[in-house]
């Protein structure tokens, strides 16, 4: 389900909940092959993945048929109506999201249904489509995309590419300088043509993503990567307003020169990456691709920075960002205290992703996502497994200090990344091979939903027995050991699902009690 994987990539840039906890593909999947909910209380989307991969060249041009369609849509249908049927469903995954999505119906919070066709063969065919458009016809809250070869073409065809020059068209004299020692700066109203073929690829349909390297966020996705209300501004009769509506970009560089005397000049910008404006940029080439007749009447302000010290960027991309939609981690990114890790992490054969998939091009088993790394700590470290799972969110906020620090002995936080990847690894072969029925095999369906708990209990008892962190050899018996000891606290609740067993801080307690027949405080 390599496909999938990629598309769940694209849609969800800064998801948080491991993707093995998303994907359902499997037995009595009721062609669902991935399935999760974004919202709060008042409105939740809940997005729904069927994936077909395709793998001979001779099979590329197969399309999603309208049977594949309407075992999708019967299962929308059924979650709706809280059909009966749903409620035997074998699949663990899938049936803990039924669940959590009735739940949102009961406590009143309106949900609506994105249904994506991912593929990499001929996507949806004809009669698909119009099964499709029938069914959403009777549904208002349910909508449908696809996720094709061509948008996988588009998200990974691009290379880093090395520094480049290029030049924006200036709208009259509107444009304003000044220096201060080793910075240069300008503000100047710019044709959104010529931002346009500044960014994007010699054909025009796709963003250079190297251009945004020092931006905090190596990639917005596909649902962010552009914003509805900036397309629509863009191509609308009122596009001249474009101006007063959006905040511009801001550019930073090597160098940047103009004519000063003459009007409409161009400015050169030599070295330039585009620190904020991500969803701006997105958006405009969007609107060209649908529109490009309406973009003659809309102009933009941009900000430029020309120095050549290393911090500037950094510190302007902080600054510009913090009002924007922006999660925390990405703010972050570029924080010292990372990059120490990232230089300590890389000598010892880890690169880890202060943004992520900044490291997409290297093998999976020695990348390291700065979210895992902070939620293996709070596990470990701190003690917090629950936390690890329910409030991953302040990991880059203000828990950020106490989280990553100097204070690690490098090497031991390498063994416990390589412990908890062991764990992972277990994690994954279960799923793999007992997905449709992971509550009949014992202690290790609890790998599933607390793996933070297992690694947790592992570092209980190292400090029961006052012992090192075991080297490699010893690291599989000290696993095994873990999950029994999880498992042995948490048959106690079997009626309680794992999901919400995991959500609970009294979990730990028992765990704890478990090895110890003692409070969970003689350990902290």
């Amino acid at each position: 389900m390599g496909v999938l994987w990629l598309a769940l990539e694209q849609y969800f840039p800064s998801q948080e909940t491991p993707f093995q906890e998303i994907i359902t593909d499997g037995p009595d999947d009721r062609g669902v092959d991935a399935i999760h909910i974004v919202g709060d209380e008042d409105s939740s989307t809940v997005y729904i993945f069927q994936a077909k991969h395709r793998e001979r060249i001779d099979s590329s041009g197969k399309t999603i048929n309208v049977d594949e369609v309407l075992k999708t849509t019967s299962f929308v249908s059924d979650l709706v109506n809280k059909s009966d049927e749903l409620k035997r469903c074998g699949n663990l995954r899938l049936r803990e999201a039924i669940e959590r999505i009735w739940a949102l119906h009961e406590q009143g919070t309106y949900c609506s249904y994105e249904i994506i066709f991912v593929s990499n063969g001929a996507g949806l065919g004809d009669a698909a489509k119009s099964t499709l458009d029938s069914f959403i016809s009777q549904h208002s809250q349910v909508r449908f995309s696809e996720y094709s070869s061509e948008n996988l073409v588009r998200d990974f065809g691009l290379n880093r590419g090395a520094p480049e020059s290029g030049y924006l068209q200036v709208i009259g004299r509107e444009i304003l300088e000044r220096t201060d020692g080793d910075v240069r700066g300008l503000i100047a109203t710019v044709d959104a043509g010529s931002f346009i073929a500044l960014i994007t690829n010699p054909e025009g349909n796709a963003v250079k993503r190297h251009l945004f390297d020092d931006n905090l966020r190596v990639f917005l996705g596909v649902n962010s990567g552009y914003n509805p209300q900036i397309v629509e501004t863009a191509i609308s009769q009122d596009s001249h307003l474009f101006w007063y509506l959006n905040n511009g970009i801001t550019i930073t560089c090597k160098n940047f020169s103009y004519n000063k005397g003459h009007p409409n000049p161009k400015i050169k910008i030599d070295g330039f990456q585009i620190v904020n404006g991500a969803q701006t940029s997105h958006s405009l080439v969007e609107a060209a691709s649908r529109n490009p007749e309406s973009l003659a009447n809309v102009v933009l302000s941009i900000r430029v920075y020309a120095t050549d010290r290393d911090d500037i960027a950094e510190r302007v991309a902080v600054a510009t960002n913090s009002q924007a939609r922006i999660h925390g981690r990405d703010l972050r990114s570029n924080h010292p205290v990372l990059k120490k890790l990232e230089i300590a992490l890389l000598d010892r054969g880890i690169f880890f992703e202060r943004k992520r998939n900044m490291h997409a091009d290297k093998d999976s088993h020695t990348r390291l996502d700065a979210l895992k790394l902070g939620q293996i700590i709070l596990s470990y470290y701190l003690k917090e497994p629950d936390s690890a799972r329910t409030s991953s969110d302040t990991i880059f906020d203000h828990r950020f200090q106490n989280i990553f620090n100097d204070g690690y002995d490098i090497d031991e936080l390498v063994r416990v990344v390589r412990f908890y990847a062991l764990i992972e690894k277990l994690r994954d072969e279960v799923i793999h091979e007992f997905g449709d029925h992971i509550e009949s095999i014992g202690d290790m369906q609890y790998l599933v939903y607390g793996h933070w708990y297992i690694l947790f209990a592992a570092r209980l008892l190292l400090a029961k027995d006052n012992a090192p962190f075991p080297p490699s050899e010893e690291m599989d018996a000290l696993v095994r050991k873990a999950i029994g000891i999880v498992a042995k606290a948490c048959d106690q609740t079997k009626q309680v699902a794992h999901y919400q067993m995991f959500r609970s801080p009294k979990t730990k307690d028992k765990i704890a009690a478990e090895i110890s027949g003692k409070q969970l405080e003689l350990f902290v």
